[in-house]
């Protein structure tokens, strides 16, 4: 069976205390490893405000999961997802589709990281002279 390297971000509804938060980043762990996967890294990432309500939820935990899985198992653990309640939202990237992470680095939820997004310029001042 042919292995990946994949990346999966899950949002969990924030209801519950950080026991109940800490022990579903646990299940979203056993989870993996249940369906023959191997896991290289898990972080909470906190509790953060959604952009929009989903679900009926404003704020919710991300859980951000690095692993390697068997390509035809990863439908299964979608599905184990889908189903599970405490899950508001997920998404699922091969790890070619995310680039390594940078470790030195820590990841925060919000920064702008695109080539796109504007520079800042420096500030001019501008003085008059004999006035």
């Amino acid at each position: 069976m042919t292995t990946r390297d994949y990346e999966a971000l899950v949002i969990l509804k924030s209801t519950g205390t950080e026991q109940d938060i800490a022990r579903f980043g646990v299940q979203l762990e056993e989870s993996i490893k249940k369906l023959g996967g191997q896991l290289s890294s898990s972080q909470s990432l906190g509790r953060r405000k959604l952009a929009f309500r989903i679900a009926r939820q404003v704020e919710g935990y991300y859980h951000l999961l690095r692993f390697q899985a068997p390509t035809a198992r990863l439908d299964e653990l979608k599905r184990l997802y889908y189903l599970n309640e405490t899950i508001v939202r997920f998404i699922i990237l091969n790890a070619e589709e995310v680039g390594p992470l940078n470790p030195a680095r820590p990841l925060r939820l919000g920064a702008t990281t695109s080539p796109l997004s504007p520079t800042p310029t420096p500030a001019v001042s501008v003085t008059s002279e004999g006035a």
